[in-house]
């Protein structure tokens, strides 16, 4: 009797089947084993995007709080065209000054909005033709605030801002002060008067040479 043989041992004879499909088997094999390896190292950048993103985060997050603890600032603008020439300053701690003045006429207007009932209740007017030399026949101007601390009471009050006005044509200047009273915006109590002609001066002096010597 014959000894029968592993058949671990025998050779594999394929079959219909396996031939048949052996190439297809092996290219699905290879497609989902390189799916595998891109989802794996897709994860892997997916990670390190996140690591770096939270220090970020977390940067930002101590400017903000950072930018919190800052004092506030307050500042100033002025602007000129043609015809206007508008500027913004601090007349009390609380409410700005709206300068608007008009190239034509010459005419300047300071004008306070209330924070507490949010509208215009004051207003104080002047006229800067006469200041500066251009008689009423218009001009090209330019105006910007600056501070002052003048001294004041209740019967002298006085805005913090004074607004300073050149007449580009002739150079001569002038500084005006704006009669504000800060009870009165506490009070709501409308307000209106003339600006306080503080100073002149011109950009163009002429030069005493007597004095020189």
């Amino acid at each position: 009797m014959k000894d029968i043989a592993d058949s671990a041992q025998l050779p594999v004879v394929p079959t219909e089947s396996m031939r048949c499909c052996g190439n297809r088997g092996w290219m699905v094999g290879v497609t989902l084993a390189a799916v595998g390896v891109a989802i794996y190292f897709a994860g892997v950048a997916s990670e390190a995007r996140r690591s770096e993103e939270t220090p970020a985060v977390a940067s930002n997050s101590s400017s903000l709080s950072n930018w919190q603890n800052l004092p506030i600032a307050n500042a100033t603008a002025a602007v000129s065209s043609e015809k206007f020439s508008l500027a913004t300053g601090a007349v009390s701690d609380q409410a700005d000054g709206l300068f608007v003045l008009d190239h034509n006429s010459g005419l300047l207007q300071c004008s306070v909005m209330y924070p507490r009932v949010g509208r215009f209740a004051a207003t104080f007017t002047g006229n800067v033709a006469e200041a500066l030399g251009t008689d009423g026949k218009g001009g090209s101007y330019i105006m910007a605030t600056g501070q002052a601390d003048f001294p004041r009471s209740s019967s002298n009050p006085v805005g913090r801002s004074v607004i300073y006005v050149l007449d580009t044509a002739t150079g001569n200047y002038a500084c005006y002060g704006v009669p504000f009273n800060a009870q009165a915006m506490n009070s709501n109590r409308p307000q209106q008067g003339l600006l306080v002609l503080i100073g002149q001066g011109t950009a163009n002096p002429v030069i005493d040479r007597d004095d020189l010597r």
